[in-house]
């Protein structure tokens, strides 16, 4: 059975949803989130394909709105 004490927990970010996407904004969730990595995702970012079960992915739109928010 796989471990997950290692995954995120994307419930300190759901205030995000709808809110624009800012710096500011990941630095608030990634210290709500313990110091967890944190990442803006979506079609003005740049992002890489790798799996980090601990990170906050924070997926915005092209107006650069949060529209979901997964780990990894």
């Amino acid at each position: 059975m796989p471990d997950y004490s290692d995954q995120c927990d994307v419930s300190v970010a759901q205030y995000t949803l709808g809110q624009k996407c800012t710096p500011e904004l990941l630095d608030e969730v990634r210290a709500l989130a313990n110091g967890a990595p944190v990442r803006a995702t979506g079609p003005t970012y740049p992002s890489t394909f790798d799996l980090r079960p601990r990170r906050i992915n924070l997926h915005s739109n092209a107006d650069g709105i949060i529209v979901s928010i997964n780990c990894g």
